[in-house]
């Protein structure tokens, strides 16, 4: 979920007409197994008057410059979307994917692992994105 906030960011700058006040980043549910935490982020803006499309669009060209948009089995995850009307040009708008991020927890606290690749120039494993 760290690796999200700057989505909020990108969005804000991106869409003139969202206000950072009303977007929202929320985990709405998930699992925790086998060192993996699996959860559905949502993306919830309020009082929208946009292209909702164009949301859409940004949200996976971002998830895709952060090489977070491929599933366990490296699939492309499914981005859903659902809004509820205020009037003709307002809207709600929740934006729904999943997220995977691998956990390890000790007595004092845990941390998030980074998904690694073998990287042929480093002759090593390293993170995804810095290969």
């Amino acid at each position: 979920m760290k690796a999200l906030i700057p989505l909020k960011s990108f969005l804000a700058e991106k869409l003139p007409e969202m206000s950072q006040d009303k977007c929202h980043l929320l985990i709405v549910n998930g699992n925790q197994a086998q060192g993996y935490l699996e959860y559905t982020v949502r993306i919830l803006l309020l009082d929208y008057r946009g292209d909702p499309v164009q949301v859409l669009m940004l949200v996976r060209h971002w998830l895709q410059s952060k090489y977070l948009h491929l599933d366990a089995a490296k699939k492309d995850i499914q981005i859903s979307f659902s809004s509820e009307i205020i009037d003709t040009n307002t809207f709600d708008l929740e934006i729904d994917f999943p997220q995977r991020d691998k956990i390890v927890s000790g007595e004092n606290g845990y941390h998030i692992c980074p998904e690694m690749v073998w990287s042929d120039a480093h002759d090593k494993f390293v993170p995804v994105g810095t290969e």
